[in-house]
């Protein structure tokens, strides 16, 4: 079962919600974004914290630390990339003018994302809150509900795959995510297959020009 968003609803995903005149709207935009951008788990994400933007955007590496990241053995490191510094210096643009409106204290943790814990209090959008706001919009832009934060980072994985321009896309979706093993990292070739097989079902039913089966054809042996 596809768990990823191909380009066409990426981008209809990142345009419904661009549409809409509302600060929340105008959060989970560049939220979602960035996830797509870095492939970061949800948990990891959900973690981070204004000075570590702050770092990542001065060094040039956002960095995950290994207690937010699966296993706990680890840190994550993800490349601050244009797009990707675009839309986390818009984050911490309304963390900071939220941080301004509650007074919170100068130099403490302060979230990347605000949301509320169960007492009201302000802090880290939760993991919960993250997965219904994503599938609100996935409503809303027509897409399957049944979507969650984790297919954003099998889309990043899948955009690597596609997009790149090098022999070995395998180890540099492996590198891009994280995975400790490119055991991991193969599933994004399964997934690649199953984009082929779509199109080549397709194909069946008439002709298509020689450029795309050329295409269609380089595709399935990733």
């Amino acid at each position: 079962m596809k768990r990823y968003l191909t380009e066409a609803e990426q981008r209809q995903l990142l345009t419904t919600i661009k549409r809409v005149a509302d600060p929340l709207a105008r959060r989970d935009f560049h939220a979602f974004s960035a996830l797509i951008l870095t492939g970061m788990r949800i948990r990891e994400f959900s973690a981070l914290t204004a000075p570590q933007v702050r770092q990542a955007l001065a060094c040039g590496w956002l960095v995950s630390l290994k207690e937010n990241c699966k296993g706990r053995r680890h840190t994550n490191e993800y490349l601050v990339t244009h797009p990707l510094r675009q839309h986390l210096q818009a984050l911490l643009e309304i963390s900071d003018e939220l941080a301004r409106a509650i007074e919170h204290a100068e130099g403490a943790m302060q979230p990347l994302v605000w949301g509320r814990d169960v007492g009201g209090l302000a802090g880290h959008l939760s993991v919960r809150s993250y997965e219904a706001r994503l599938k609100e919009w996935a409503v809303a832009a027509q897409l399957d509900p049944r979507i969650s934060p984790h297919w954003l980072r099998h889309t990043r994985g899948m955009n690597v795959i596609n997009r790149t321009r090098g022999k070995d896309g395998l180890r540099v979706a492996k590198l891009a995510l994280n995975h400790q093993s490119i055991r991991s990292t193969g599933i994004y070739t399964q997934m690649s297959r199953e984009q082929y097989e779509r199109e080549i079902r397709m194909v069946d039913g008439g002709r298509v020009p020689r450029r795309v089966a050329r295409q269609m054809a380089a595709q399935a042996v990733l």
